[in-house]
C-alpha cells in the first residue's frame, strides 16, 4: 500500500534566536527519522516584531528597550538563548546587530520559488547568529542567495523593490488562522502543530506521531 508523504510547515523569523536553534533540531529529528525520504519540510515567513527598525542597533538596546528591562536582564535573556544554541553545537554571539527583518522575510520568499526558502532562511540565521556585522548588508544577503543558486539578478530585484510583501503578509496571516502567536510554530501533517522551541526528541515523536496519523 502507497504511503503518504508527511509535510512539516514551520513558520520562522531571522531574528527569532529559538527559531534559529528550533529548526536545527527539527532538522536533526528529520533526518534521523525511518521516513526521512517521504517528508516535505516547507519553510514559511512570520514576521515576529514589525516595531523593529530599519536601522541597525545593537541586541542589547533592542532588547531592553523592547521588554523594559535592564542590560543585565537583557543580556541574561541572550545568554539563555545562547547556551541552548552551544548544546547544539551552534554559535551564539550575544553582540551582534538588530534591525527589520522584513526584506530578509522576502528573499526567503524568493528562495521558497527556487526550492531553497528553508536554507536561505538558516543561511541568514547562521550569519546573524554568528556574528557578522553585516547580517543585514544587501551585499551578505547577495552572496547568500548567490551561494545557493539563486540570480542575482533576481535578489536585487527583490530588494529594490516591494516583491513578495503581500506572500509575507499572507504566511503571517495563515500562522495567526491556525493559531500561531509568535514563532517558531510548526504544523505537522497539517494536524498537528506544536507552538515554540522544543527538543529534538519531542520533535521526533511528533514525527511519528504525524506519520501514524496520516499512515495508519
Amino acid at each position: 500500500m502507497a504511503t503518504t508523504r508527511l509535510t512539516i510547515d514551520v513558520w520562522a523569523d531571522v531574528l527569532c534566536p529559538w527559531c534559529y536553534v528550533s529548526e536545527y533540531r527539527l532538522a536533526t529529528a528529520i533526518a534521523q527519522s525511518p521516513h526521512a525520504a517521504d517528508i516535505d519540510l516547507r519553510i514559511h515567513t512570520f514576521e515576529l516584531d514589525p516595531t523593529v527598525p530599519t536601522r541597525v542597533q545593537p541586541t542589547l538596546d533592542y532588547r531592553t528597550a523592547k521588554y523594559g528591562v535592564t542590560r543585565a536582564q537583557a543580556r541574561a535573556m541572550e545568554a539563555a538563548a545562547a547556551g541552548q544554541a552551544a548544546a547544539e553545537g551552534l554559535p551564539y554571539v550575544l553582540e551582534r546587530p538588530v534591525r527589520s527583518t522584513f526584506d530578509m522575510l522576502r528573499l526567503v520568499q524568493l528562495g521558497t520559488e527556487h526550492g531553497v526558502g528553508w536554507e536561505y532562511m538558516r543561511a541568514m540565521q547562521t550569519e546573524l547568529y554568528g556574528g557578522n556585522p553585516d547580517a543585514f548588508g544587501n551585499d551578505t544577503l547577495t552572496r547568500l542567495g548567490r551561494e545557493l543558486g539563486i540570480p542575482v539578478a533576481e535578489i536585487r530585484s527583490v530588494l529594490a523593490t516591494d516583491r513578495y510583501s503581500e506572500a509575507v503578509r499572507s504566511d503571517h496571516t495563515a500562522a495567526t488562522a491556525l493559531g500561531a502567536t509568535g514563532v517558531p510554530f510548526t504544523v505537522l501533517g497539517q494536524r498537528l502543530a506544536i507552538p515554540g522551541a522544543v527538543s529534538a526528541h519531542q520533535y521526533t515523536t511528533a514525527i511519528d506521531q504525524a506519520w501514524n496519523l496520516i499512515n495508519g
